[in-house]
């Protein structure tokens, strides 16, 4: 399926080869304008790459269709299942406080209102590796990368013989928090007043900018707030003086818990549920890797439908929590510490709640010393192990020390999801076998090809 889009990045690259003066001219344009329009992570602009990532329209389309059947297939499992509490702690690794603020009542059906689901591209298809159920970044990035890139005159050379098309994933998260705020959590106003709510010292705080600038460009007041400096006043937060409907919640409830003595008002804002959090403190039912592992385990599948097991079969390799004990791996009965230990190649340890590559280990780049080290603190710290994604390497016409150089690189492809529909997508490059940005990958927007 990838392959039906190699004429088009052929194209791509011919226009950069056919005036490389102007392909440099014209990265210096790309450049400047992040810097201008503070598409930035901390100092440093999200792409140096002339070429955006493409994607069919039919696999968009297939993209969707999967990412629709998994989540339900979510749901169902923890409508069966999540209501356990042993369950949380055993099989999703959920500490006490975080099964504490989950069950604090919330009008807010979703487990998670705005998520995003990271794949990677193989060959012909895509492997999700995780769900970023909490506080997803990226929305407005990829927004003002897509308007960047439409002015760069090589890509509007390229659209002349290859329309394409672009999903906002800004616009459609804004959109699907309206939903929820109005539909679940009954919310009256019309234009809700938003807070963004994070450590205002991030990487990402440009981003909150612009995601202010758009919620008011169309008409509603956005204020960005540190959590410390949030007011609970008769049981509405207050920011910067000003009562808030939606609490947009950019802060992690690790961070939030580990310092939870300095913003009272946060979590007396959210018991009190007059102003609407989105997301609520249930996402951990949803973040945790060890997701996956529930997923993967046909105890837990049985009762979903061919469809749903098709997806999880074709779309979410095998994952389970690293502990002693038996298990089965495409079934073969298996001593889970030892087959892991003795197969290392096959297989990726990574903490169950981490972001960024942090505490990634990747079997094949790994010497035995160092894979027996990972396995014993996976061991203690209740990581997952997660089997090998062949990830499709793909080239992209870059600038480097010895000019312009096809570079073999990761694409990571992250679609939204605004409770059930597809929201857009982020797209991560990596010459390296991480394609996160807070381990030094490149950001780019996804446009889908038309007609193909």
């Amino acid at each position: 399926m990838r392959a039906d889009i190699n004429p088009a990045i052929a194209y791509y690259h011919s226009l950069i080869e056919k005036d490389l003066a102007g392909a440099d001219e014209q990265l210096e344009q790309l450049v400047g304008l992040q810097r201008d329009r503070r598409a930035m992570f901390g100092d440093r602009p999200m792409s140096h790459s002339l070429r955006p990532t493409f994607l069919a329209d039919t696999m968009y389309s297939e993209v969707q269709d999967t990412v629709y059947l998994i989540r339900q297939a979510v749901l169902r499992i923890a409508g069966r299942f999540f209501a356990d509490p042993n369950l949380l702690r055993e099989e999703l690794g959920l500490q006490e406080w975080e099964i504490e603020l989950a069950s604090i009542p919330t009008n807010v059906i979703r487990l998670s209102a705005n998520s995003r689901m990271d794949s990677f591209l193989t060959k012909d298809s895509f492997k999700f590796v995780e769900i970023n159920g909490e506080s997803p970044a990226g929305i407005a990035y990829i927004h003002e990368l897509a308007d960047i890139y439409r002015e760069l005159p090589v890509f509007q050379e390229f659209t002349k013989r290859y329309p394409v098309r672009f999903v906002s994933p800004l616009f459609h998260t804004v959109d699907g928090l309206l939903r929820a705020y109005h539909e679940e959590f009954e919310g009256k106003e019309e234009r809700p007043t938003f807070a963004i709510v994070d450590h205002l010292d991030v990487p990402t705080i440009h981003e909150f900018h612009l995601v202010k600038e758009y919620l008011e460009r169309v008409g509603m007041d956005c204020e960005i707030s540190a959590p410390q400096d949030l007011e609970c006043r008769d049981g509405w937060i207050y920011a910067n003086g000003k009562k808030i409907d939606i609490l947009y919640r950019r802060l992690l409830l690790n961070e939030f818990y580990a310092m939870k003595d300095e913003c009272p008002a946060f979590l007396e804002g959210y018991k009190a549920q007059k102003t609407c959090y989105l997301n609520t403190f249930r996402t951990k039912l949803v973040h945790k890797k060890a997701l996956f592992a529930i997923l993967t385990d046909s105890k837990y599948t049985d009762f979903l439908s061919p469809e749903q097991k098709y997806a999880i079969g074709a779309h979410i390799p095998w994952t389970r929590l690293l502990r002693p004990g038996r298990t089965s791996f495409r079934g073969l009965p298996i001593d889970l510490v030892e087959f892991v230990r003795a197969n290392r190649q096959f297989f990726v340890l990574k903490p169950n709640d981490e972001y960024g590559g942090a505490g990634v280990t990747l079997g094949f780049a790994a010497s035995q010393s160092e894979w027996d080290t990972a396995i014993a603190i996976g061991l203690r710290d209740g990581h997952v192990v997660q089997e090998t994604v062949d990830i499709h390497r793909e080239p992209f016409l870059m600038k480097t020390d010895t000019g312009w150089t096809p570079v073999p690189s990761v694409i990571d492809l992250d679609p939204y999801l605004n409770g059930p529909l597809l929201g857009g997508c982020l797209t991560r490059t990596s010459a390296t076998n991480l394609a996160n940005v807070t381990a030094g990958g490149g950001t780019l927007p996804m446009f889908i090809l038309r007609y193909h």
